[in-house]
């Protein structure tokens, strides 16, 4: 790529990123509601499970961490929200036609939805926060460091690009699929179950292991705990120069696969129906 060549990538991307921030703020006007009654059914749903289990067990001993709980809980939201900008969009206007329109634009779909991925991460890391400051309040006995947010936030953010990986591939299945809504419930809880795994009991050089030390994901839940928790110590904390290209290969290989989907649901005018 050369230097006129890169401009004008540069060019193109301000161009969809400024629509997408205009589109998010519109539609955070038009529906107030539609973000908030999500983040406070999102809260509901931890806080219920929580004091439910509190009641049956009668007793505060928990099989799991009530920091490590509310953090992968938290975290499960922040990839849902990004997902659902991604793959429920696509649904959305697969459903209604315009599906087509934005396919045969200017821009290419993958960059369309990467710049509404960054255009919406600011209200997304927001959200993350709101609803662990909520818990904190919420669940005495809490020991989450809320002050440390400005350390989070770097690690959200890079952390996000991994996301993006993820959201690349079920935006992928729902132009091939187009209804996919439950599998991804089913998908997106099985993160949460990932962010509640106990590094400390996986066997060294075993699948689950490797596969949690060198996902993006879980290495981004890894390193909130430490900044967050301050009672949380572990043996593995994964280094910033690996969590970084780690996260950037998630979302090559991601964008790759969402690329192949795409040319699929062309060959097959899968874009145009409706």
């Amino acid at each position: 790529m050369n230097p006129a060549q890169a401009l004008l990538f540069i060019k193109d991307f301000l161009l969809l990123f400024k629509a997408e921030v205009k589109r998010d703020l519109l539609f955070m006007k038009r529906y107030p509601l539609e973000p908030i009654s999500f983040l406070f059914f999102m809260y509901l749903i931890l806080f219920s499970i929580n004091q439910g289990f509190s009641k049956l067990m009668k007793t505060e001993t928990s099989l799991i961490n009530q920091e490590k709980m509310i953090l992968g809980y938290c975290l499960m939201q922040f990839v849902l929200a990004t997902q659902m900008g991604w793959s429920g969009q696509i649904q959305n206007e697969s459903q209604t036609g315009t599906l087509e329109q934005l396919s045969i634009s200017g821009h290419r779909l993958g960059g369309v939805l990467f710049s509404r991925g960054t255009a919406q991460l600011p209200r997304q890391i927001l959200s993350f926060f709101i609803l662990l400051g909520a818990y904190c309040l919420s669940m005495p006995g809490t020991n989450i460091d809320l002050w440390a947010f400005y350390k989070a936030v770097p690690v959200l953010m890079i952390m996000a690009v991994g996301i993006f990986g993820v959201s690349f591939l079920f935006a992928g299945l729902t132009l091939i699929f187009k209804r996919v809504g439950f599998f991804f419930q089913i998908i997106n809880f099985g993160f949460l179950g990932l962010f509640w795994q106990e590094r400390a009991k996986l066997t060294d050089g075993s699948l689950p292991a490797f596969l949690y030390d060198n996902f993006p994901l879980t290495m981004g839940m890894e390193k909130l705990q430490a900044i967050l928790v301050p009672s949380y110590s572990t043996k593995y904390d994964p280094h910033i120069l690996f969590f970084i290209p780690a996260c950037i290969v998630s979302a090559g290989v991601g964008y790759w696969v969402f690329r192949s989907m795409e040319i699929k649901a062309r060959k097959y005018g899968l874009l145009s129906q409706y």
